[in-house]
């Protein structure tokens, strides 16, 4: 697995940035993911500057969503999807058909989903899947208990995630339930990049590297495809690797 330490956050989001970027202009129609949360926001930054100053085009991938709530979509103020549309795909100028959403609000969310995994597979599977690090080492929305040979489904939230989204969604029922890619639907992207920034990172991210591939940590199933995988993180959430 490469592992690139870079000195801060800038410089991880810049690096990151050039990874879609090598990736788009190789591979400009390609199927990609990429992660919400406050760890790629640089990197959207970086990636919008060069969509408009004419050096990036990302107008032909098409954009795979990682995860979503259950019961939500991009309607609804405290949706992951409707998020990412805000702070990238939008200003980004991609096309809703571009565009492929987690069908949350399915009649049967099982078909729905197994669906998907078929629609991303008839797109060739990811090129490159870029992902955060949850505090408890999810990966998309695959938590503690989730398993290598998992695939796109309906998963219960922990205690802890749930909390996690609380003050998001200001005195709402936060839901318990998300759809989410699975692990090995992730192993099996042709790459993966794994951002992770700041010390309170540090010790999930030791522990996913360096120790045995658990369920208790799902990011550590990254390891069984370590050929492929470039984790980009800070000093301070690198502080703890050997």
């Amino acid at each position: 697995m490469k592992i690139t330490i870079v000195p801060d956050y800038d410089a991880m989001s810049l690096a990151g940035a050039d990874r879609v970027t090598a990736t788009l202009r190789r591979r400009p129609d390609c199927a990609l993911c990429l992660p919400t949360g406050n760890t790629p926001l640089g990197m959207f930054k970086a990636l919008l500057e060069r969509i408009e100053n004419g050096t990036l085009d990302a107008s032909q991938a098409e954009f795979f969503l990682l995860d979503e709530y259950v019961g939500l979509d991009d309607n609804d103020p405290e949706s992951l999807t409707g998020w990412l549309m805000d702070a990238f795909l939008k200003p980004a100028g991609i096309a809703p058909a571009k565009i492929h959403e987690m069908p949350t609000k399915a009649h049967d969310l099982d078909r729905a989903a197994a669906e998907y995994e078929a629609e991303l597979q008839r797109f060739g599977g990811y090129e490159l899947a870029v992902l955060g690090l949850g505090g408890n080492g999810h990966i998309a929305y695959n938590e503690p208990g989730a398993t290598a040979d998992s695939r796109t489904r309906v998963l219960t939230l922990t205690d802890e995630s749930i909390e996690q989204a609380r003050g998001y969604f200001e005195g709402r029922t936060v839901p318990t339930q998300a759809m989410s890619a699975g692990v090995q639907t992730l192993l099996e992207a042709r790459s993966i990049v794994l951002l992770v920034s700041g010390a309170a990172k540090a010790e999930v991210l030791r522990a996913a590297l360096q120790e045995a591939p658990t369920s208790n940590n799902p990011a550590s199933f990254l390891q069984l495809a370590s050929d492929k995988v470039e984790v980009i993180c800070d000093a301070a959430a690198g502080s703890l690797l050997n």
